[in-house]
């Protein structure tokens, strides 16, 4: 690209004959005459003004102008030189004349030829030439650029140059310069005219060169439009943009070389910063070389594209830009972060998003590259704080996504894991745990920092870092809240307690409360000034309590009972609940974590009373020890509970309530509560054991002194568990013992009183139990006896019904008509007499049960029953099980029902098959009944026993699944039958052929028989 070549230019010679009077004008030009008019307008526009005297010492001829033409086809370039001659017009004055060339920007660009170039392959053309056509120019770019001699140029005239020597001279004078022409080039965003000066004594191809060293900071297609002269003459409104000249110049800003001057704020000193940062970072080298490549045309003030150049030069902007379009990668985010210095851009949105993506490629596999950069900024005074508040940000956000994306639970940890590690590189855990639940009162955001916590594990957040601890015990509502999490798992809690050292003088006193559940000491950490509030002891509790702890619920109330007795006995929310229901400040944590092991309990009351002789020891109950292998599953977190509150009696009423498993091991301390907070107490167990333990508890809370004005309230409450019945239970002897030593005569008289009166009035209940009992003894033996003597009657009555039925067999009569017109159906005998034709007067009615006289015939049920015992066939039964079927909600259709169905399971697969036909034989010729009505009682018949309701409560024979068979073979035979007598009416109405082909299936549609 730097090779010579050769270009094709356009010319023309502006000026005067020797002594003509005539103005100014093109005198020769390529094209002839027709072109003189396009050129005399191109040299007047770039016209540099009057120049000084031949005799002057500073800005003598030739003055050099290169405008840029932007034409809407192509671009061209215009060079206007002027001159000296010895020429001497009608005045006698000097002919001042004026070459210009005119060439195509299309291969200058392409070559990326600099002004000093351009010049010094115009300055050996002599004008005109002997013929009217365009000329070659041959352009030969130097070893050494334009704008490197620009640079040494500025240097030379930059203050305190002279004095500096050798390589750390050489440095400072070209870091000068450097500073001096990127101020210049800003300056041109303005938009106003830029005149240097202090540049007299410079030639014109070192004012060139000092423009290639300013020009050669913006991008290159600048050049398109810019116009430049090597002098003006100082008049108002110059016709460049950057020119030297002199320093009263109107409407111009003036710049002396070499003095950096002052850019005003705005895109220009954007322009500025950003530039000499990208030097900085980039080298200058690459960002000339980089700025040669941007050849598309643009103009100084539009500062758009001017500062999109200089972003695409920049890896932070490039990276950036990147990360808004979506495209970035690991590389770019690297380069773009490596290229800030330390605390640059940090309150810039840019330089947060950079590190976002920094921290989420930090924890793949891949950005290892990324850790350093990260760390760089993060150990940073100023871009530290916003460093670690991103990072906060990154493990919310990766809780936040494993809860409510479905994340899995391996790949959250990974991902926190991998986080966690990169603060622990730079040692900002502390800051970090700081920043974790935020500063305002976000529940939400305070839940998901704690499941954070609780994911890393005590070890990596607090184990061996005395800052990190220190920021736990300063971040009091984060640390509440990973304790009441962790409560569920005794194993993690002491792990969480144990770097935490509740118990350590240092401690604050709101984590002394919970040195109850993790050392032997619990008790003198507890009572250590300054002491936990109640506040504090309501916080352990409703850890406790939401974990279902019952040994640590005891070990809390024992070592916080001063706390927790104040809140009982408190001004706040006190007695009885009322009719809205009170509701606590504290919602409990839900038991979704297993119970790593209880520990055995204490029966030790609350510290400070006397023991009780008489109440033997509770026996020790063997601790069940933790099993290692219950791990706790974090990929679902349990519900957290809510921020914390003040507490007050409300607070403790609910805890109270919760479950009463609970406070099996501290139950006489929590009926004490309960009474004081208005709710009534459970009471012990009742086995002797325990209720051995529940007596000592209270004896021993009952002496304590601060209790005396609430000593007739609580005797009173705590015996209505033991007074309440029933009466005598195991272990109620001693849990009244103990309340009637309560240090008040009093208080242990009434409680006498009531024991007397419930003992009264258990004999009394007593005694009329035994005279009831007695009066049901005698009502049973009546009822016995009433029924022996039904049975027998009922006896004699069958027997005498045997004898009346075989006694025309003896003698040989006809017998008696029976009611379904046949003989009697219990053996064989002759034929009654015919029925008479035409309709009964009984039809359609159910018989009545139980009717017969004396010397009459049975009861029609009764013959029922004793056929359905005999081997009867099918038409007998049916025969008889008529008139029954046409109630079958009656009582006695029920029971017929039933009798059948007795039948049923001892008759053999044909005589059943023959049953329901029979049945309706019978219902249409002996009942008369209607087709649709016969049709109805047999579905009917069929439903009842289907759906198992046809046996009742007696039992019974019938088996649904035969019946259900029969039907659905009836109900196909039915439908055959309907297609068939279509068939024929279809055959009857329409001549079909004969040998007409039936239609498979035609009318087989939604048959059950497929």
């Amino acid at each position: 690209m730097n090779d010579a070549f050769t270009v094709e230019a356009l010319w023309a010679w502006y000026g005067k004959e020797a002594g003509s009077l005539a103005e100014y004008d093109v005198l020769h030009c390529t094209g002839g005459a027709p072109r003189r008019a396009m050129f005399s307008k191109y040299i007047i526009t770039a016209s540099l003004g009057n120049p000084p005297s031949a005799a002057a010492a500073q800005d003598r001829l030739p003055w050099i102008s290169v405008v840029g033409l932007p034409f809407t086809d192509q671009l061209w370039t215009g060079i206007s030189v002027m001159e000296t001659s010895t020429l001497r017009d009608g005045a006698n004055r000097a002919v001042v004349p004026t070459r210009y060339l005119l060439m195509d920007s299309a291969e200058l660009v392409r070559r990326r030829v600099e002004y000093t170039t351009l010049w010094d392959a115009v300055a050996p053309v002599r004008l005109p030439p002997e013929h009217d056509e365009s000329i070659l120019l041959e352009v030969s770019p130097p070893a050494v650029g334009g704008l490197t001699e620009g640079l040494e140029t500025i240097a030379d005239h930059a203050p305190g140059s002279t004095g500096a020597a050798g390589a750390a001279g050489t440095g400072q004078r070209r870091a000068a310069a450097v500073e001096w022409a990127v101020s210049v080039a800003a300056l041109l965003l303005c938009g106003s005219p830029v005149v240097i000066t202090g540049g007299g004594a410079l030639g014109a191809r070192a004012r060139l060169a000092v423009f290639d060293a300013v020009v050669g900071l913006l991008p290159y297609g600048v050049r398109s439009g810019l116009r430049v002269g090597s002098c003006i003459d100082g008049g108002d409104r110059p016709p460049t943009q950057l020119a030297f000249g002199p320093r009263h110049t109107p409407s111009a800003r003036c710049v002396r070389l070499g003095t950096p001057p002052q850019v005003p704020a705005g895109p220009p000193e954007d322009y500025r910063r950003r530039l000499s940062r990208l030097i900085e970072v980039v080298g200058f080298d690459a960002v000339t070389a980089g700025l040669r490549e941007l050849d598309a045309p643009v103009a100084p003030a539009d500062h758009g594209p001017l500062l999109d150049a200089l972003g695409r030069l920049d890896p932070f902007r490039a990276a950036v830009n990147a990360v808004e379009a979506g495209q970035q990668s690991v590389q770019l985010v690297a380069e773009g972060l490596n290229s800030l210095a330390d605390g640059e851009d940090t309150e810039s949105d840019g330089f947060l998003r950079l590190v976002e993506c920094g921290i989420a490629y930090a924890v793949d596999p891949g950005g290892r590259e990324l850790h350093e950069a990260l760390r760089r900024h993060w150990t940073h005074e100023r871009s530290g704080p916003r460093v670690s508040a991103l990072m906060a940000e990154a493990l919310l956000n990766v809780v936040l996504s494993g809860a409510e994306h479905a994340m899995d639970s391996t790949s959250c940890l990974t991902r926190l894991d991998a986080l966690w590690r990169l603060v622990e590189q730079c040692r900002k855990e502390a800051e970090v745990l700081r920043l974790l639940p935020g500063r305002t009162a976000d529940g939400r955001r305070l839940r998901y920092a704690a499941e954070c916590l609780c994911l890393l594990g005590p070890d990596r957040v607090a184990g061996g870092r005395a800052d990190a601890v220190h920021a736990l015990r300063e971040s009091r509502r984060l640390t509440l809240e990973v304790l009441a999490r962790e409560s569920a798992d005794p194993v993690r809690l002491v792990a969480w307690l144990t770097p935490l050292a509740p118990a350590a003088p240092e401690a604050p006193a709101w984590l002394r409360a919970w040195a109850v559940l993790s050392v032997r000491e619990a008790r003198r950490a507890s009572q250590a000034e300054p002491r936990p509030t109640a506040e504090d002891a309501v916080h352990v509790l409703t850890a406790t309590v939401g974990a279902g702890q019952p040994d640590w619920t005891a070990e809390a109330v024992r070592g916080l009972w001063p706390q927790l007795y104040t809140v009982a006995t408190g001004p706040g929310d006190g007695g009885r609940p009322g009719e809205d229901g009170a509701t606590a400040r504290f919602p409990l944590l839900p038991r979704t974590r297993n119970r790593g092991g209880t520990r055995k309990p204490s029966p030790a009351g609350p510290p400070g009373t006397p023991d009780v002789p008489e109440i033997p020891e509770i026996p020790g109950r063997s601790p069940v020890p933790s099993d290692p292998a219950v791990s706790v599953d974090r990929a679902a977190p349990a519900a957290p509970a809510a921020p914390f509150g003040p507490p007050d009696a409300r607070t403790l009423r609910t805890l109270l309530t919760a479950d009463p498993d609970v406070w099996q091991h501290c139950r006489a301390a929590a009926d004490v509560l309960s009474c004081l907070v208005g709710v009534p107490p459970v009471g012990p167990p009742w086995r002797e054991a325990a209720c051995l333990a529940y007596a000592r508890s209270l004896h021993q809370i009952l002496q304590d002194g601060n209790l005396a004005p609430f000593l007739g309230l609580l005797v009173g409450e705590l015996a209505g568990p033991v007074l309440a019945e029933p009466w005598g239970k195991e272990g109620e002897p001693v849990v009244l013992t103990a309340l009637l030593r309560v240090p008040h005569q009093e208080v242990a008289a009434d409680l006498s009183r009531r024991l007397a009166a419930r003992d009264e009035e258990r004999r009394r209940r007593q005694a009329a139990r035994e005279r009831e009992r007695a009066v049901q003894a005698q009502r049973l033996s009546e009822r016995e006896a009433a029924h022996t003597a039904h049975l027998r009657a009922t006896r004699r009555a069958q027997e005498n019904q045997a004898v009346r039925q075989a006694a025309p067999e003896r003698h040989g009569g006809t017998g008696l008509p029976t009611a379904t017109g046949t003989a009697g159906a219990a053996g064989p005998g002759p034929r009654s007499a015919p029925r008479a034709t035409g309709p009964r007067a009984d039809h359609g009615r159910t018989p009545v049960v139980g009717a017969a006289r004396p010397g009459e015939e049975p009861d029609p049920l009764e013959r029922l029953e004793h056929a359905a015992r005999l081997p009867c066939s099918s038409r007998d039964l049916a025969a008889m099980w008529a008139p029954f079927t046409l109630d079958l909600e009656s009582a006695a259709g029920r029971q017929a029902l039933v009798v059948a169905g007795r039948w049923w399971e001892k008759a053999q697969d044909g005589e059943r098959a023959a049953l329901f036909g029979h049945l309706q034989r019978a219902l249409l010729a002996e009942r008369q009944c209607s087709v649709d009505v016969t049709a109805d009682i047999l579905h009917e018949i069929r439903r009842l026993i289907v759906a198992g309701r046809a046996s009742g409560h007696s039992g019974g024979g019938w088996q649904a699944g035969p019946v259900l068979r029969e039907a659905k073979r009836e109900l196909r035979a039915r439908r055959a039958r309907v297609r068939e007598l279509r068939w024929i009416r279809l055959r009857a109405h329409v001549n079909l052929a004969p040998g007409t082909p039936r239609k498979p299936g035609k009318w087989n549609r939604g048959s059950t028989d497929r």
